[in-house]
């Protein structure tokens, strides 16, 4: 059978990208195809993604959209065809033709309420257009949640409506983020009020997208086991707990992928050097590179380094980190931090390369090229989140011989092989898992790995442990074929 899917994500790359959301929209859709599944992207058309990508075609310039009995909205839709798959941008210049996705270094835009709830309408207009009917309608995150209600608003008013076969599936990223905005954005976007309940899309007094594409969709899953289980309790659910538990049975958690035509030291084109299993004498080119190009003076080639690719955030460990650097620093080694965040963290990591400048390099924002140059040139990758739903930055590290050192927390915990002696290096051990969200506890873990970075041997023996892992999309992609094959089948 031929199943149709219509993934409405929020940024995917390569055309818009703000985190781990965007590499997952960016490479999972190629990997569905290569199932047999046909799929096709649905995402806000940018205003920068027009100027920066040729070969963007028009299929309609004029689109009609009723949000109310008073209010109409008009879009464009666009397309372009990436890796077997086509990309389409609805073109609505007022809401998305900004500097940014979301909002600006103050917080969010003011009107993201009625953006992603535009957007959440738009699909079913773009669908029809098209004649495009899926079997299954993706959303990704709360951006686009609300069109689980509305599908089912659609097909309790028209039992003919051509969406009446049409399921949902609703992928929570990171539930800390839930879109929770006043109640008159109902009235604007032509929802009935009988669906602001306690058993709808009320939340405390206001409307929660997210919560709408818990309460309405057909299944939920989320981007690991791991925390599938975590945010059914009250330390991670983030108020939605409790709804999350009485959909339970529907919940489930498959972990992501990552691109390895992206994501490959054998063939990338970033770093100063190619390398392998089979011989990554190229690594240490790309650790020597790495330390020249960030650190003056007499450099000592073989101190081990501590990198670092994050949002400087609460939810990242920036607190451990910021309560630890000077015991770190006291060690003989690098560290290496690339990342943009909150203003806090962002002052407390500048005065300390002030104070640590030999030996410690920050550098506030995000470059592709340095965090390929990261990934392939530390030695120790360090993850200490207080909660991450997947991470990717764990999995290209193990990819690239890079010792991941994380909390043992959601898709951390379900990627890493855990090193506490070196009789788990010999079982597999691929990383350094800590699990209490405390500050002494994760530097005891980082000295547990320097400890055994000492051992060469058994250093490169965790690092053929890692590189050996298999994180594709291939995986990933099949557990989603199931769960489409189940749901209509």
């Amino acid at each position: 059978m031929n199943i149709k899917v219509a993934i409405c994500v929020s940024e995917a790359v390569p055309f818009a990208k703000t985190g781990g959301l965007a590499d997952v929209a960016g490479a999972l859709p190629a990997a569905l195809k290569k199932t047999g599944i046909t799929p096709v992207v649905l995402m806000p058309g940018y205003g920068h993604i027009f100027e920066r990508f040729k070969g963007i075609e028009k299929v309609n310039e004029r689109i009609s959209l009723s949000m109310n009995r008073e209010y109409t909205e008009e879009f464009g839709l666009y397309r372009i065809f990436h890796r077997g798959v086509y990309f389409y941008f609805v073109k609505n210049d007022k809401f998305f033709a900004r500097d940014n996705l979301y909002g600006t270094s103050l917080g969010d835009y003011s009107d993201n309420d009625i953006r992603f709830g535009f957007f959440a309408r738009a699909v079913f207009k773009v669908l029809e257009e098209l004649d495009y009917i899926p079997h299954i309608i993706h959303l990704h995150d709360y951006h686009f949640a609300l069109s689980a209600l509305l599908l089912k608003d659609i097909k309790s008013r028209k039992e003919q409506s051509a969406f009446r076969r049409t399921k949902t599936v609703f992928t929570i990223h990171n539930i800390a983020y839930q879109g929770i905005y006043e109640r008159d954005i109902l009235s604007t976007l032509g929802i009935d009020n009988n669906y602001f309940n306690i058993d709808g899309l009320e939340f405390y007094g206001k409307v929660n997208y997210m919560k709408a594409g818990i309460v309405y969709s057909d299944k939920i899953t989320t981007v690991s086991p791991t925390y599938a289980r975590e945010i059914l309790t009250p330390g991670y659910g983030y108020g939605l707990d409790s709804v999350l538990k009485a959909r339970e049975d529907d919940l489930s958690g498959i972990i992501n992928g990552i691109d390895y035509q992206v994501w490959n030291p054998e063939r990338d084109c970033q770093i100063a050097a190619n390398y392998s299993m089979d011989d990554f004498s190229g690594k240490r080119k790309c650790k020597r590179h790495l330390l020249s190009k960030l650190f003056d003076g007499n450099i000592d080639f073989q101190s081990p380094v501590i990198g670092m690719v994050s949002r400087l955030s609460y939810q990242k460990g920036l607190d451990l980190i910021a309560e630890t650097i000077d015991l770190i620093m006291e060690n003989d080694l690098y560290l290496i931090i690339l990342g943009t965040g909150d203003e806090q963290y962002q002052k407390i990591l500048m005065h300390q390369e002030k104070k640590h400048g030999k030996r410690f390099s920050l550098t506030l924002g995000y470059s592709d090229k340095m965090s390929h140059e990261i990934y392939a040139g530390a030695d120790i990758f360090i993850m200490p989140s207080r909660y991450e739903p997947c991470g990717l930055g764990q999995l290209i590290s193990l990819k690239y011989g890079t010792v991941p050192l994380t909390r043992n927390t959601g898709g951390l915990s379900d990627t890493i092989v855990n090193i506490d002696t070196e009789e788990d290096i010999e079982k597999g051990g691929t990383g350094f898992l800590f699990k209490e969200y405390d500050s002494l506890e994760f530097y005891r873990k980082v000295k547990k790995a320097l400890e055994l970075f000492s051992n060469k041997k058994l250093w490169e023996k965790i690092i053929l442990n890692g590189m050996s892992q298999d994180f594709s999309w291939e995986y990933s992609a099949n557990e989603y074929k199931r769960l489409y094959e189940n749901m209509i089948g």
